[in-house]
């Protein structure tokens, strides 16, 4: 029997068939169905936070990160992770609205303390803006606002100045039937 083992691992260690991985120096081919740590694409996000609504452990929230899209994100909010929590379940992909949260084959999550599982924007996140594009971005939201304003302005100024045409019209009309009177 000793024999028959002695043989047996004489032979694997001699005619090179791996017998077990070896981890942290070659890592397996994963399938394209793994799902590991997720990956945010800045540029997509709108910060609808359906991904954090959807998760059934709650372990998404949505956080504000100062260098997101100020057109398509308003309220620059976008998700944090907590895979201490996280089962890796995949809904928060699959009811993305703009299709910009996607799982990716990294699996080594590792740290020293809780925190260290929790993924911030800045972790999970791809595509992040340069300080010239956050500079033009910001630019382009003022110019946005400021013709949001503008329109509002000339809007009530149309409505007053309608509101006091029909004014005069009542007033016109209601001196018109005095004078057939008299």
């Amino acid at each position: 029997m000793v024999l028959k083992a002695l043989k047996m691992t004489l032979k694997r260690s001699i005619s090179g068939v791996e017998v077990t991985r070896l981890y942290p120096e070659k890592i397996m081919d994963l399938p394209d169905a793994e799902r590991g740590i997720h990956v945010l694409e800045i540029r997509k996000c709108i910060g609808c936070g359906a991904c954090a609504r959807i998760c059934p452990n709650g372990c998404i929230e949505m956080v504000e990160y100062k260098r997101g899209n100020p057109v398509k994100n308003k309220r620059l909010q976008y998700p944090k992770i907590d895979y201490g929590r996280c089962m890796f379940c995949g809904l928060c992909v699959d009811d993305c609205p703009p299709d910009c949260l996607h799982m990716s084959k990294t699996f080594e999550i590792a740290g020293w303390d809780r925190d260290d599982i929790i993924y911030g924007t800045e972790d999970i996140g791809v595509g992040m803006y340069t300080d010239q594009e956050l500079s033009e971005l910001a630019e382009e939201a003022r110019k946005a606002e400021e013709e949001k304003k503008r329109k509002a302005a000339e809007a009530a100024k149309a409505k007053k100045a309608k509101a006091a045409k029909a004014e005069a019209g009542e007033a016109a009309s209601s001196e018109k039937p005095a004078k057939k009177a008299e």
